[in-house]
Parts: structure tokens; sequence; C-alpha cells
């Protein structure tokens, strides 16, 4: 849809428009992961609307806000700083290994020949 229609809609049309489109991401997503899309470009289309619709919204002054897809809502309950102690005190219960020297091939290969000598 060309930038002009997007204009002509209402603030109410705009955001279901938006919400439909991040769906159809969300489910296009899904289905690329399966191999099982008919229309892959698709993805490239829906994306480039959600941003019409995302630019038009900032025209107007209002800021669009939609919906994560169900899954993504659990996620986003708990905010980033109480997730990031968590793995903050991952790493640093874990002692760390020492990396292994590797050894020069020179001496390697002097033994070999003296074997085969």
């Amino acid at each position: 849809m060309k930038a002009a229609k997007w204009r002509d809609l209402s603030e109410d049309e705009l955001m279901q428009k938006a919400r439909e489109l991040s769906e159809e991401i969300f489910n296009l997503r899904f289905q690329l992961s399966m191999g099982v899309a008919k229309n892959p470009s698709r993805l490239g289309q829906a994306r480039r609307d959600l941003a019409r619709a995302y630019t038009v919204s900032r025209e107007r002054g209002a800021a669009l806000v939609v919906a994560p897809p169900a899954d993504k809502a659990a996620a986003a309950e708990a905010p980033a700083a109480e997730r990031a102690p968590k793995k903050a005190a991952r790493k640093a219960s874990k002692p760390k290994a020492p990396r292994a020297v590797r050894a020069s091939r020179a001496p390697r290969a002097a033994a070999k020949k003296k074997a085969k000598g």
C-alpha cells in the first residue's frame, strides 16, 4: 500500500493495520523457520508496510504502540534490569578453565624423524 493510502487511514485503522502486520510478520518468520512459507518475499513487504504505519503515525505526532504477539508477552513481563543480575550471577559463578597452551610442533617433528630414521 502506498504512503498516501496510509495517510488516509484514521488513527484506529492505522493501529489495527499495524497490529495485523506485526502478527503477520511473526507468523511469516515462524513459517520461514519451518520451511513452509508460500511467499518468503512477503516478509520484507510486511516489514516495510509496518514501517510506513509507524512513520505515518509519527508524522501525526502520535506514537503508535502495538502489543507484542502472545508468546513474547511472557518474556516482556520481566524487566531487563531484573533479568540482567541473574545473567551476571551465572557468569560469575562459573570458574573459567585455563586455556590450553599449544606446544610447538618442532619437537614432535624431530621425534618423528628420529623414530623413522
